[in-house]
């Protein structure tokens, strides 16, 4: 924490559909000093919390020497038809996450939370799935003293690029969520501005070591609902 007692975060991902959410929210906490904003170009944002950094994921080591942060929360994220290849996609959910990782260790970081994927698995024989699983897994080996994965299923909002499948489940969401109860729970359609809300909330949290996965009723929970 800084010298006033606020948190210092480093966000990634801030300006897609959870990130966003994430940014306002931790700019409007008064649990927050600092938000440290990684973006691929300016977004023009102004705020007194507020330092973006316009990086090159790709070739991104070390953050400024004047940058300390206490908190990583990452929403960065693409899929595969976006990305363009399995490998591309690959690069983003996966070596963006974790490079972006270890400079916020190296900067100080000791809590990590970050948007998986409902049935995240690093077995799974889904380039999603299994991609998801792994980024959880590289991160459990960098140090964080405390992780926390939110495995949200589809996430309801509207992204600033159309998806037009996504859209098409967006609307049939409310009429089938009723009907995923018990087990089936997790896969339940939730609002990105809830997953954000959840996302924020963890950083400000008293340390808990070890690792902590979140689906859909704690999801909700964490925010608040």
């Amino acid at each position: 924490m800084d010298q006033a007692g606020g948190l210092r975060v480093l966000l990634v991902g801030g300006t897609g559909l959870v990130g966003a959410h994430a940014l306002t929210m931790l700019l409007e906490s008064p649990k927050v000093a600092q938000v440290v904003s990684l973006v691929r170009k300016p977004t023009g944002l102004r705020h007194a919390k507020l330092r973006e950094l316009v990086v090159d994921f790709a070739t991104l080591s070390d953050l400024p020497p004047d940058v300390r942060v206490d908190a990583l929360l990452c929403a960065l994220g693409t899929t595969r038809k976006d990305a363009g290849s399995d490998a591309a996609f690959q690069d983003v959910d996966l070596k963006y996450v974790v490079t972006v990782a270890k400079a916020a260790r190296r900067a100080g970081a000791t809590f990590f939370g970050g948007v998986s994927s409902v049935d995240a698995d690093s077995t799974s024989h889904r380039l999603y799935l299994k991609t998801k699983g792994m980024m959880e897994d590289y991160v459990a080996t960098l140090g964080f003293t405390s992780r926390h994965f939110l495995r949200p299923s589809l996430l309801l909002g509207k992204r600033r690029q159309e998806r037009p499948l996504e859209r098409f489940f967006q609307v049939l969401a409310p009429l089938v969520g009723p009907f995923l109860s018990g087990r089936l729970e997790k896969y339940r359609p939730i609002p990105a501005k809830v997953v954000a809300a959840a996302l924020v909330t963890t950083a400000s949290q008293p340390a808990i070591g070890g690792v902590r996965t979140h689906e859909y009723s704690a999801i909700r929970s964490l925010a608040g609902m």
